[in-house]
């Protein structure tokens, strides 16, 4: 059997075209009904195709639109999450790398500051011994002439 209005293959006990959806003559004899075969153009421009039915319900509606919310809601959480946990990783990875960096800067401080201390005691020392050595010169030399003069 073919569809009244475009022409195409359909079962025989179809109601409704599923290509143009046009409500088919079942059940009407055969000699009312649309010659077997495809319509010839011109008799497909003259006939006016009848509104397609509608597939889905006016009631499965809120569940269609539940259902999508649904599922955006689980892709983005499904992606917030992975986001997150990848920025937590980050997180400490970044924080571990702040810790090593100033733990080494400190060392470098430390070292800095133990040869800068190490530097200005050696030049303590230096003052100290040649004050040490100015004073046993001025020593020996006041017992020279108290040596001198004694005699």
């Amino acid at each position: 059997m073919f569809c009244t209005n475009c022409g195409k293959a359909i079962a025989p006990e179809s109601k409704f075209c599923p290509d143009c959806g046009a409500r088919q003559t079942a059940g009407l004899p055969l000699s009312q009904s649309m010659p077997v075969g495809p319509p010839a153009p011109a008799a497909a421009a003259m006939t006016v195709p009848a509104a397609a039915p509608s597939t889905s319900s006016p009631a499965g509606r809120p569940a269609l639109w539940a259902g999508a919310a649904a599922l955006v809601v689980a892709l983005v959480g499904g992606v917030g999450y992975w986001g997150w946990s990848r920025t937590d990783d980050q997180i400490v990875r970044q924080l571990a790398d702040e810790e090593q960096r100033r733990v080494a800067a400190e060392r470098v401080a430390e070292a800095a500051e133990i040869t800068a201390a190490q530097a200005l005691l050696d030049k303590h020392i230096a003052v100290e011994e040649a004050e040490a050595q100015a004073r046993a010169r001025t020593s020996v030399q006041d017992q020279n002439k108290r040596t001198t003069v004694n005699r």
